[in-house]
C-alpha cells in the first residue's frame, strides 16, 4: 500500500439518514419515506472522496468497541481509506448522527460525539507526517477539550516541521462553540476551507483578515454552495469560481467532498483555480447521492459532468482549468506528487 498523501483528522460516525417530507413541529411526529445507514464524519467523508479520486488517504480518529463500530469499520474499509491509524476506544460507543433530509436536499443533524473524542495521539500517526502532502483537520476535532483536540493541535504544529501542508475546515459548530481553538489551529494552517457563514463568524466582514491572523496561511476558500466558491490568495488573488449544475438529492458531505477535490487538485499539481473548480465538481456530484462514504460517484461521474459543461459558451473563460482537470481525470490513475 502506498503511504497516504492525505491524513484526515476528526470525528468518525455512523450516519442514520431519514428522508422526511418536512421537519416536524416541536412535540410532533414525522414518518420517513426512506432510511439509509452510512459511515460518516466530516474527516472520514473527505478521506473517502479523496481515495475515490485516486489520492491515498488515511483517517485519524476513533470508533467504539461496539457493533456500530464494527459496522462502520467495514464501510470505511470498503471505501478505500487507509484505516491503520484508526483507534477502537473503550470509553464510549461509536459516534452517531441522525440526519433528517427534506425534499430540497437540506439536512438537519442530531449528533452524539461518542468515541470520536477519545482518539489519543500515538507515534504511528506522527510517523506519517513526512510522507503526506496534506494534513486535513475537521473542526469537529476542535469542539471541546478532549484527547482528539489535543491530538489535532499537536499534529498541526508538528506537520509544519515535517514538510506537510495543513488544511483546516472549521465547520459551523466549532466556529460558534470553540472559536479560540479554531483560531489557534489556523496559525498552523496553509489552507482554510469554510462556508460564508463560518467566514463571517471567524473572520468578520473582511475574509482577508485570515492572512493577517495566520502568517502560514496561503489560500482561503469560501464555499458558496450553488454559487460556487471564492478563492483568496495571500498575494492578492481573488477569484469567483463557478458552480456546476446538478439535481440535488442530499447536501450532506458536499462541503467535505469539496475539500477532497480541492486538496486532491493541489496534491496532483493543478493550479489553485483549477483545484477549486475540481472542488466545486466534487461537491456537486456529492449532492446527487445520499451521503459520501459508499456513495461518492468518483471520476467517471466527474468526467461526464466536466464534459457537459466544457462546451457551454458561458464556461469559455474556464476551459483551460477544465482541461487541466480533464487530464487529471483520465482513466489511467496518475502518480501522486507532493
Amino acid at each position: 500500500m502506498r503511504p497516504p498523501q492525505l491524513l484526515a483528522v476528526g470525528d468518525v460516525t455512523v450516519d442514520l439518514f431519514l428522508a422526511l417530507p418536512r421537519l416536524p413541529e416541536r412535540g410532533a411526529d414525522a414518518h420517513a419515506d426512506r432510511m439509509l445507514l452510512r459511515a460518516g464524519g466530516s474527516a472520514a467523508n473527505t478521506a473517502a472522496a479523496a481515495a475515490a479520486l485516486g489520492l491515498p488517504a488515511a483517517l485519524i480518529g476513533a470508533i467504539g468497541q461496539d457493533p456500530l463500530g464494527e459496522w462502520a469499520l467495514g464501510a470505511l474499509r470498503a471505501s478505500g481509506i487507509d484505516l491503520s491509524l484508526l483507534q477502537r476506544r473503550p470509553e464510549a460507543t461509536t459516534s452517531l448522527i441522525v440526519i433528517a433530509v427534506t425534499p430540497d436536499g437540506e439536512r438537519t443533524m442530531l449528533s452524539w460525539r461518542g468515541a470520536s473524542r477519545f482518539f489519543h495521539l500515538d507515534e504511528a500517526a506522527r510517523a506519517q507526517l513526512p510522507h503526506a502532502a496534506f494534513l486535513h483537520v475537521s473542526g469537529y476535532a476542535l469542539l471541546d477539550e478532549s484527547p482528539l483536540r489535543s491530538a489535532a493541535m499537536a499534529l498541526l504544529e508538528e506537520a509544519s516541521g515535517a514538510g506537510c501542508r495543513c488544511a483546516l475546515d472549521p465547520g459551523l459548530p466549532a466556529c460558534r462553540m470553540a472559536p479560540e481553538a479554531v483560531r489557534q489551529a489556523l496559525r498552523w494552517s496553509d489552507v482554510l476551507l469554510l462556508s460564508e457563514g463560518e467566514a463571517a463568524l471567524l473572520l468578520g466582514p473582511d475574509p482577508r483578515r485570515g492572512f493577517r491572523a495566520a502568517e502560514r496561511l496561503r489560500w482561503i476558500v469560501i464555499k458558496r454552495g450553488a454559487e460556487g466558491c471564492r478563492l483568496l490568495g495571500r498575494e492578492g488573488e481573488d477569484l469567483q469560481i463557478p458552480a456546476f449544475t446538478v439535481p440535488v438529492v442530499d447536501t450532506t458531505g458536499a462541503g467535505d467532498a469539496f475539500d477532497a477535490g480541492f486538496l486532491v487538485g493541489l496534491a496532483r499539481g493543478l493550479r489553485p483555480a483549477a483545484a477549486a473548480l475540481l472542488g466545486n465538481a466534487a461537491g456537486a456530484v456529492a449532492c446527487t447521492v445520499w451521503g459520501v462514504i459508499g456513495a461518492f460517484p468518483g471520476w467517471a461521474t466527474l468526467r461526464a459532468l466536466l464534459e457537459r459543461h466544457r462546451g457551454r459558451p458561458e464556461w469559455a473563460p474556464w476551459r483551460e482549468a477544465l482541461e487541466e482537470i480533464h487530464v487529471l481525470a483520465a482513466p489511467a490513475d496518475p502518480p501522486a506528487s507532493r
